[in-house]
């Protein structure tokens, strides 16, 4: 399909939302935001499941003949298997609906490319730390998830740090979890490095990654730390716990280049 076709394209970035923490959504406003003034498609919306404008509202209005739903998650899990397509009354990844054409893609978190923005990002707090690879460990943090029966973001996690080890090896990058095994919190059995690095493996930088995450590793940003990190990416530290320094950085999902990741997708499902 050629690039001008897109201009009969709704692009709608879904989400989870939260209706206790306005920082949930943000990362999904702003790079709507941010692909509505690159003028690539019809329009650009988003839509959540915890709060407005919510999934079952999306679609309507829409006109365009083509619809694609990118997912702002981490992984396909149960929201992107299952409330997405019951809450916006699709089939799979694509659902007709009289003379429209709704696509739903898979979630950013699984993005091909994703493992290499991330190793990259890490490069660069790394160099401006002025940390070696091998005195340096960093844990990729996610939800997870108590039922045994939903191991997407747990299996998600694991390929990712390997991936991303590949891109970027350095003493161990560590998979942990705020919900299950291994977990986060008692981090420091896990390693032996001097420098540590928290990485959040979450898509927006909500309750469990502003809050719970310092929690659980044993530090206290400061608010200016915690604003600056919000803001504009500086990662918080470093703290020193048992005479390791620790960095805390912000989710993932919050980086600018994911914007053109969400475009990459909704371009190529739409092509296929």
């Amino acid at each position: 399909m050629m690039a001008e076709n897109y201009k009969n394209t709704t692009l709608v970035i879904a989400g989870h939302g939260s209706s206790k923490s306005p920082n949930q959504a943000k990362p999904a406003r702003e790079h709507a935001a941010y692909i509505q003034k690159l003028n690539i498609f019809a329009d650009v919306r988003t839509t959540f499941w915890k709060e407005d404008i919510f999934l079952k509202d999306a679609l309507n209005g829409i006109t365009t003949d083509e619809i694609v739903i990118v997912p702002n998650l981490a992984c396909s899990g149960q929201i992107n298997q299952m409330v997405i397509p019951r809450e916006m009354g699709l089939e799979g990844a694509l659902t007709i609906k009289g003379n429209q054409r709704i696509h739903l893609c898979k979630p950013v978190g699984e993005y091909e490319g994703l493992p290499l923005l991330i190793s990259t990002r890490l490069q660069e707090v790394m160099n401006a730390q002025n940390l070696t690879t091998m005195d340096t460990t960093v844990f990729l943090v996610a939800h997870g998830n108590t039922n045994p029966e939903r191991p997407a973001s747990h299996d998600t996690t694991l390929m990712m740090a390997t991936k991303v080890y590949q891109h970027h090896p350095i003493h161990a990058i560590l998979p942990a979890f705020l919900e299950e095994k291994p977990f986060l919190q008692g981090w420091e059995k896990r390693c032996s490095t001097p420098n540590v690095i928290v990485l959040p493996f979450m898509i927006a930088q909500g309750m469990h990654g502003a809050r719970d995450i310092a929690r659980l590793v044993g530090v206290t940003p400061s608010k200016i730390q915690s604003d600056q990190m919000q803001e504009t990416g500086t990662p918080a530290g470093p703290f020193e716990i048992q005479g390791r320094k620790i960095w805390l950085m912000r989710a993932m999902g919050s980086h600018s280049k994911m914007a053109d990741i969400i475009i990459e997708i909704a371009k190529k499902q739409v092509s296929t």
